[in-house]
């Protein structure tokens, strides 16, 4: 009795250990790294819900959004925003690495994070939001749109008690600063250079979600990089602007190269071109854009059928398709985009280079299609000319002959040898007739 009575303790006393045991070491929490570097686009859209739906399942204790952008879609900062207001993870914006910037669209973001945080050297602003004409870029100072910007802007700003009076300079004046002066002037909560001391240094802060107040835990918390579906990878290579804009240029030159010459592919190629550009832009391109384009093709495809030999139609074609390049690039009237005018700039440099070199190539296809086109038919041009045998010939049965690197069938009235140099008396259809050198005497 006594026996069993000792069995019985040995089991329970590990399992009461066991109990205390869990009890004492609970399951360590993690905090989500979410890297958004890049343009904001429908890709990091996608990539800020994954990341969100993720941390929820983990039951994560805190999301981090890496900021790096020199700006992006409106519509898409507005919705990634009203997620993070709906994220029951509290979320912390921090610019990041070190001389890093989050301009326009991307401190729009920050504004909008539970905590918002900054690394050294790194500098947020220039929000005034800027469009491309004709004469290049210039900043908007439209009254209807700079008043509305300003509002959503400084009441995210005060509904986490930061400073709105700068958030509001961000847009009117194309404010920008640096992280110490953002925080001196309470713009942000933290400047850190990394992301454990980041960590360290909220930890203990109470952060209002849509839960309700919370107190984040993450002293020494593990740091998990989230890594993006294979999805959300491609979407965000196709979205890059410059690169859908370069994809439907090539799409358009395909185009005109296949109309001229069906049947080699162009077509197909020009058709999954701008498929992809369509699909990474989100369908979403200047009208004005469409309109040069399409006037640009119409042109060259006049000039190539109806007024072969290149002249004012096909200048004029070439000109549409350089203006219509030019507004493929995203402002703020045309796709509805918050990005930097420095952004803007660069990419239209790149585009320009880009697009003549394209055009360049293209234009030689063109020029050789055209060439090709206005040659007269070459009948009889082979009368006269010399050929070598290549097989025996015979009266009534055909051989070969090679003319000008070329094998063509012949026949002769006469019997001659290979390798006999011949004169070319008569062509029917692709059938020549062929007689012997006749030598001359001295």
């Amino acid at each position: 009795m006594k026996l069993k009575n000792y069995y019985y303790l040995l089991v329970f006393i590990p399992l009461l250990l066991l109990f205390f045991t869990a009890e004492a070491n609970p399951i360590r929490q993690s905090a989500l790294i979410i890297d958004t570097s890049g343009t904001i686009d429908q890709s990091t859209v996608e990539l800020i819900k994954e990341g969100l739906n993720e941390a929820k399942r983990q039951d994560a204790e805190v999301i981090i959004l890496i900021l790096n952008t020199p700006g992006g879609g409106l519509s898409e900062t507005f919705e990634i925003a009203d997620m993070i207001a709906e994220s029951t993870v509290p979320v912390v914006g921090y610019v990041y690495p070190n001389g890093a910037a989050a301009w326009s669209s991307g401190t729009f973001l920050l504004m909008s994070t539970h905590i918002a945080a900054m690394s050294n050297h790194t500098i947020i602003g220039s929000c005034q939001p800027v469009e491309i004409g004709i004469d290049g870029t210039h900043l908007i100072n439209d009254s209807k749109t700079i008043n509305a910007l300003v509002e959503w802007l400084q009441e995210r700003a005060a509904m986490y008690n930061r400073n709105t009076t700068i958030a509001e300079e961000f847009i009117r004046v194309n404010m920008n600063v640096n992280a110490t002066v953002a925080y001196n002037n309470k713009v942000i909560e933290y400047v850190s250079s990394d992301l454990t001391t980041l960590l360290r240094m909220i930890n203990g802060t109470n952060v209002k979600t849509i839960n309700g107040d919370r107190t984040l835990l993450t002293m020494d918390i593990e740091e998990v990089w989230y890594k993006p579906s294979i999805g959300v990878l491609l979407i965000r290579f196709f979205s890059n602007p410059v690169l859908s804009s370069l994809l439907l240029m090539i799409g358009v030159f395909s185009l005109i190269i296949g109309i001229s010459t069906p049947g080699h592919g162009a077509e197909v190629l020009g058709g999954l071109a701008i498929l992809l550009s369509l699909i990474g832009s989100g369908f979403n391109i200047s009208t004005l854009s469409i309109i040069f384009l399409a006037v640009g093709v119409l042109l060259l495809v006049i000039e190539i059928y109806a007024t072969p030999g290149f002249g004012v139609i096909g200048l004029g074609g070439v000109i549409s398709l350089i203006i219509g390049s030019l507004f493929l690039i995203p402002s703020y009237t045309n796709n509805q985009w918050l990005i930097s005018r420095d952004y803007m700039n660069n990419a239209m440099i790149i585009m320009l280079v880009v697009i003549l070199l394209i055009l360049a190539f293209f234009l030689f296809l063109l020029y050789k299609i055209i060439k090709i086109r206005k040659k007269k038919p070459s009948v009889g041009v082979l009368i006269g000319q010399k050929a070598k045998t290549v097989d025996r010939l015979t009266p009534g049965v055909i051989g070969y002959i090679r003319f000008k690197g070329e094998y063509w069938q012949a026949k002769a009235d006469t019997t001659i040898e290979p390798n006999t140099d011949v004169i070319i008396v008569n062509k029917e259809e692709s059938i020549l007739t062929v007689e012997p050198v006749k030598e001359t005497k001295g």
